[in-house]
């Protein structure tokens, strides 16, 4: 009986240590261009791509490697579905190490939709006309700084899953996205 109570209390505490901290991650900063493309019927400004980065490290001996994510726009009107965040590693190799490494990516935001937004892409969309482009690359820097309302009201409070796997299970990291 002693043996059952002391594999009980065993399995019982070994179960309690499994959420350890396995992967830390930190958003960094990213100076890639916010990318603006027109419609094909050249009509409006059809996606945004803005720049997002992120560092991810192991905290432990494991073999742990970044699978994908799940991001989850505050405004479901302009970023459809969760397939709006791509992430990639520039060595592509997705194993974390014991040191942070980055992954830079991202955001694709649909918004030839809303208005509102229009309303302030429409020097770029005026831009791209005048010069016969399909893209156009905006300074992060600029973007912010014309489109701050933007950002506050759109973007602001979106969310995104990281999913690790370390070959046995899922670690799944939830993250509020920050866009300052």
């Amino acid at each position: 009986m002693k043996s059952i109570v002391f594999i009980f209390i065993i399995v019982f505490i070994i179960g309690c240590g499994s959420s350890e901290n396995l992967v830390s991650v930190r958003q960094t900063q990213n100076d890639s261009p916010v990318i603006l493309r027109i419609r094909k019927d050249r009509t409006s400004i059809h996606s945004l791509l803005y720049p997002i980065a992120f560092e991810f490290k192991k905290n432990g001996n494991r073999e742990i490697y970044y699978f994908e994510n799940s991001y989850f726009a505050k405004n479901e009107n302009i970023c459809p579905g969760t397939a709006g965040c791509y992430l990639r590693v520039s060595d592509k190799d997705k194993y974390l190490t014991c040191s942070y490494k980055k992954f830079d990516g991202t955001i694709k935001y649909v918004i030839d939709k809303n208005d509102t937004i229009k309303e302030f892409m429409s020097v770029y969309y005026k831009k791209m006309i005048n010069e016969n482009k399909d893209t156009i690359h905006v300074s992060l820097k600029e973007f912010n700084n014309h489109c701050k309302y933007i950002i506050d009201n759109f973007f602001e409070g979106d969310s995104i899953y990281l999913h690790f796997h370390d070959h046995k299970r899922w670690i799944d990291v939830p993250l509020k996205v920050s866009f300052n």
